[in-house]
């Protein structure tokens, strides 16, 4: 039964705690994280896979969220891309597919097995406070194709991937890492959007699948997807035919934890037709909260309430996937020779995604205002053109600071405005809005539709994310050293592409 778990552990050492989850309850794999202290060094990552796999009588999953932009876990020595909207904004599915081996490729040599990666929602909610730009945008076409070129990459890189999150989490308002969101959309409009790339990635010979923490009754459920057997065995199983690996998202995360217990949501997500249990290192919970629900399933098979076949049927799937990816097998060594290559893929993608949303971008000033919520850029900035001022917001600045910057518009000759989800911090829009428009050139840092709902500032680029590369790329296309030629991936809409 262990096999169903994937569990997450605190600490950079192989520790007794870590050795009796392999060693009693045989875990079938673990989750890295940095907040969870997993993360310190390469060579240390290294040896405390190695020693885990050591003690596995069962080669263990060895996972990881490094999805790219906003959510990489490895963040030091390795490759760190631009955010998957930024990957579509650079219009080359070659290169997608490339990014997605290379980033395989270097997990692999550090002992990783699985990525959960790639996210293919369709982010068709502007507001919405969690996929956004790790979606690759708002046109199911789009997210289709390259959803299908990264599982590709990875595929080739011998990395099993999971494209997320079934069926769907892009029209959501909600962080499901805080509550339990709710997609209110007719069938037909979840068949032609969210269902859709997730169709054509089980059609190519996708082999697992992460779910959601939503609910969507017009797929028959009042659960969350995670939890609804007439979501996973229902649609995922015998509607799409999907007869692959059905992984939960963290089981602890708030859509869950605060509505169901967490014990209790492991046996209503096996009921369902996971086949893996996931459990991550959210805030709230220690690791014992594992131990608890292994008890919990366990006392569940003894008395006969849960189904030994079923259980048999996910032990299968698991042993058969980890047989099929060499899971035991000798890892290359780190770093792999085309790291260098892997480095100058990510610089290129980020370069070719800057998107000028719309006006005529002027030459930079010699000696610029920056208003910027993202400090890296300021420095960045600095470093390129000395005599550039830079004024650090925070995503919510205070009156004062408003006032500030407000007279530092008004005495500079050109004003670089960098704006983060201004949808949800209104003292930042506020301020931005207030800015005078002849001067300013705005700089979306993170979702694009930022530049939708400040309409009165007539230049606006987009880079999609914070990542060095990114903000490195946005700079150079200030300098005037390379183009913008990204193409914008989401509706101009101030509503996106959304539709009801």
């Amino acid at each position: 039964m262990g096999q169903l778990f994937l569990v997450y552990f605190e600490g950079a050492e192989f520790s007794s705690a870590l050795e009796e989850m392999i060693r009693d309850y045989h875990v079938g794999g673990l989750i890295f994280y940095s907040i969870a202290g997993n993360i310190q060094t390469l060579p240390q990552v290294a040896q405390l896979i190695a020693a885990a796999q050591a003690q596995a009588l069962v080669p263990l999953w060895i996972a990881i969220d490094q999805e790219g932009g906003p959510v990489v876990r490895l963040t030091e020595g390795v490759t760190v891309f631009p955010s998957a909207m930024a990957v579509a904004a650079a219009g080359s599915l070659a290169k997608a597919e490339a990014m997605a081996r290379a980033v395989g490729t270097e997990l692999k040599s550090l002992g990783f097995n699985l990525n959960f990666a790639p996210v293919v929602d369709v982010n068709s909610n502007p507001h919405n406070p969690i996929i956004g730009i790790r979606a690759f945008g708002s046109d199911p076409k789009q997210v289709t194709d390259y959803g299908l070129a990264l599982w590709r990459g990875y595929r080739q890189a011998g990395i099993l991937c999971t494209p997320k999150h079934f069926p769907g989490h892009g029209d959501t308002d909600m962080d499901s890492h805080l509550g339990l969101p709710r997609v209110d959309r007719p069938l037909e409009a979840l068949q032609t959007t969210e269902l859709r790339p997730f169709q054509a990635l089980i059609r190519a010979g996708a082999e697992a699948m992460m779910t959601a923490h939503v609910v969507m009754p017009a797929l028959g459920s009042v659960r969350p997807a995670t939890l609804a057997p007439e979501v996973v065995s229902g649609w995922l199983r015998q509607r799409l035919g999907f007869q692959g690996l059905v992984l939960t998202d963290s089981l602890t995360m708030g859509a869950i934890a605060r509505t169901y217990g967490i014990p209790e949501a492991a046996e209503l997500a096996f009921r369902a037709g996971a086949d893996v249990l996931l459990f991550g290192a959210d805030p709230g919970f220690s690791p014992a909260i594992q131990k608890e629900a292994y008890a919990h399933l366990l006392r569940e098979f003894r008395a006969g309430r849960l189904s030994v076949e079923q259980l048999d049927r996910s032990v299968e799937r698991i042993l058969t996937l980890k047989r099929r990816y060499g899971l035991g097998s000798p890892c290359p060594p780190f770093p792999p020779a085309s790291l260098e290559n892997h480095r100058a893929l990510a610089r290129q993608i980020a370069q070719d995604s800057i998107t000028l949303v719309r006006g005529s971008l002027p030459p930079l000033a010699p000696d610029p205002l920056l208003i910027t919520p993202v400090p890296l850029l300021g420095e960045l900035l600095q470093k390129a053109c000395p005599a550039a001022q830079v004024f650090s917001i925070p995503l919510d600045p205070t009156p004062e600071q408003q006032r500030i910057a407000q007279e530092g518009a008004q005495r500079a000759a050109q004003v670089l405005v960098g704006s983060l989800e201004t949808w949800r911090h209104p003292a930042q829009r506020l301020l931005l809005g207030s800015l005078p428009p002849e001067k300013v050139i705005g700089l979306a840092l993170g979702s694009p539709y930022d530049a939708f709902a400040l309409p009165q500032i007539p230049v606006y680029l987009a880079c999609y994310g914070t990542t060095p590369v990114s903000l490195q790329a946005l700079l150079q296309v200030l300098l005037g050293q390379i183009p913008a030629q990204g193409r914008l991936p989401v509706g101009s809409h101030p509503e996106g592409s959304r539709s009801r």
